[in-house]
């Protein structure tokens, strides 16, 4: 359906597109009542608005299920790309626009915020950042995490969480916190302010992943207080120099790396995707933050990844030097620019396709994938889905809109356009459902013709889901190259399949071939995509000639064995199932002929006779 055929533009509408200006900004669609829809931004207004209503043409999906709402839009022009960036952010949080991709559980996560300004400071859980000189962490998507770290925070560091405006309001005794071991009681004066801020310091180096620095400050107070011999403190000192090691020698590093970085990665699914953020600091990861992603419009899953970025570094208390990326963003340096404001200092983004850093963002796509499988069990609210590493990695080498959780293959297997037979195998979640297998035995096509074959064995089974109101896997494999790609389209599109994923894999040089692509996809041997697409074809083929040569046995035992009197077709089979081979069966002996399943007596000594008059003749 056309443009135009989609609905028909005022002609005040297509007015304000003439006076569009060719400079940066944000735009704004709004449906009928004059509500805001969608914001986006532009680096040329007037061609980027423009493109929404060009008449004519088959619009994208994305572009289509937008097109039917928009009866109006507006726009905004900004001095520079990079402010229509933050111009875009301020807008969507306002106007919190239906088509745009936004967090499914829009909610405000948690923060430990330390008031430094204070001159006993403390620790506290909030909701939103201040600029009023506390240091914030987070925000903690994982409420468990935060309290756990709370918890061994106020063990270790003992500093207070209660409101206390010290020191001008003290208290007459120590709460319950002093008496677990949780707060060194500065509100009665058992604490001093000097120590205290010391610890403070120390516990926001280890919120910060600072370890060795915070390592090293610990054996310098605990040297400095032995040598003055203050021990019970420098014991103090010790067991809280323990704990950290131990936490320290306990959390999972990413070889290779030392710096600090965060890995921001996104997996989708169709209309939903979930982000994870690792913070990697010093090479070891501090914290994973993940988050939900809804969008009603078939957005590409960069837009998802700028989704991510928009949500968490709007609320993040540090953003770090370099920002490591699971796919290229179109707009690189306006998100770079952004990050660069928020961190006061130049921030580079990265998208790494091999070394240490790679590894970070493939530890961060595992996560993904593993936080969206969580959120798709039965138990939570998504579709009982069982995604796999292997699935999402197909998905993005693809480009596909879902995660391919089936796929069927089909393969053809002849001699000589002899015995020509196909197959079809069937694949969910990454492993076979041989429930789902199918073989076919070629019967219209005469001669070699591969092509031909395909067709008949795609026309067969399509013919037969069409007839079942059934549907094809999430993505058709055909073994072969653009031929046998468009012989499977020509058939998808003849039973109503138009909208099927659909790809060849040749076997020489395992190169993907893709409709409207020019140039075959070539993965890498080590691509977990390419490997389940290899394991699925071999599959198909080890099953399509395995019925090859169950038909060439069946014909050669028929050649053999047809002459011998009282061996019909059932026996046949189960002689030639018993021994493998006509040969086999030639070199038998009475006991072994006796032991194939429904053969008797008499049967045993005429295949005896049979082959003894054989070799004396």
């Amino acid at each position: 359906m056309s443009r135009q055929a989609l609905h028909p533009w005022p002609d005040e509408l297509l007015g304000k597109l003439k006076l569009l200006p060719d400079a940066p900004g944000v735009y704004l669609h709004k449906d009928r009542l004059g509500k805001v829809i969608y914001v986006g931004k532009a680096k040329r207004l007037a061609s980027r608005v423009r493109s929404y209503f060009q008449p004519g043409g088959e619009p994208d999906r994305k572009t289509g299920q937008l097109l039917r709402q928009i009866r109006d839009f507006d726009y905004i022009v900004t001095a520079s790309e990079n402010e229509a960036l933050v111009l875009e952010n301020q807008l969507i949080k306002e106007y919190r626009p239906r088509y745009n991709i936004r967090l499914k559980d829009d909610k405000q996560y948690p923060y430990i915020r330390i008031t430094l300004q204070e001159p006993f400071p403390r620790v506290e859980v909030v909701r939103r950042i201040q600029d009023d000189g506390a240091r914030c962490f987070g925000p903690y998507t994982d409420v468990r995490a935060m309290r756990e770290a709370l918890k061994f925070a106020s063990g270790t560091f003992q500093v207070r969480s209660c409101h206390l405006d010290l020191p001008e309001r003290t208290v007459p005794r120590p709460c319950l916190d002093y008496q677990i071991g949780r707060c060194s009681a500065p509100c009665v004066g058992y604490d001093k302010a000097g120590p205290y801020r010391r610890r403070v310091r120390q516990l926001v180096l280890f919120l910060e992943g600072s370890d060795r620095k915070l390592l090293d400050s610990l054996r310098q107070e605990m040297t400095r207080l032995a040598s003055q011999q203050r021990y019970e403190e420098a014991a103090r000192v010790r067991d809280r120099l323990r704990r950290v090691e131990r936490t320290v020698a306990g959390s999972r590093t990413v070889a290779g790396l030392v710096g600090d970085l965060d890995a921001c990665a996104v997996v989708r699914d169709g209309r939903e995707a979930c982000g994870v953020v690792l913070r990697i600091r010093r090479g070891r990861v501090l914290t994973s933050h993940h988050f939900l992603l809804q969008d009603r419009l078939a957005s590409e899953t960069a837009a998802f990844l700028a989704q991510l970025l928009r949500e968490y570094y709007a609320r993040a208390g540090d953003v770090p030097r370099e920002v490591l990326i699971s796919h290229e963003l179109p707009d690189r340096p306006a998100w770079e620019h952004w990050l660069a404001e928020r961190r006061a200092g130049r921030v580079r983004l990265a998208h790494p396709r091999r070394g240490p850093k790679h590894g970070a963002l493939e530890m961060a796509l595992a996560n993904a994938t593993f936080k969206l499988r969580e959120h798709a069990l039965p138990g939570g609210t998504g579709r009982g889905r069982k995604l796999q590493r292997a699935d999402v990695a197909l998905q993005e080498a693809l480009g596909l809109y879902t995660v391919p959780a089936t796929i069927e293959c089909f393969d053809i297997s002849n001699f000589q356009g002899r015995e020509a037979v196909g197959s079809l195998v069937f694949f969910r979640d990454g492993a076979p459902l041989k429930s789902r297998y199918r073989r076919f035995r070629i019967r219209r096509v005469e001669g070699v013709d591969d092509y031909a074959m395909m067709r008949e064995v795609l026309d067969r089974y399509y013919g037969r889901l069409s007839a079942h109101a059934e549907s094809p896997a999430d993505l058709v494999m055909v073994d072969g190259g653009p031929g046998q790609l468009s012989v499977a389209r020509d058939v998808l599109r003849q039973y109503g399949f138009h909208a099927t994923e659909l790809i060849g894999l040749a076997k020489r040089e395992e190169q993907i071939h893709r409709e409207h692509d020019q140039s075959p996809l070539a993965l890498p041997r080590s691509s977990p995509a390419l490997q389940l697409l290899q394991r699925v074809r071999n599959e198909a083929h080890r099953f399509a000639i395995t019925y090859h040569r169950l038909l060439r046995d069946q014909r050669t035992v028929a050649s053999e064995l047809d002459r011998i009197p009282g061996i019909g077709k059932v026996k046949k089979l189960s002689l030639l199932h018993h021994f493998g081979s006509v040969e086999e069966i030639r070199r038998a002996g009475r006991d072994a002929l006796a032991q194939v399943r429904g053969l008797t007596r008499q049967d045993v000594e005429r295949i005896l006779a049979f082959f003894a008059a054989e070799r004396a003749s």
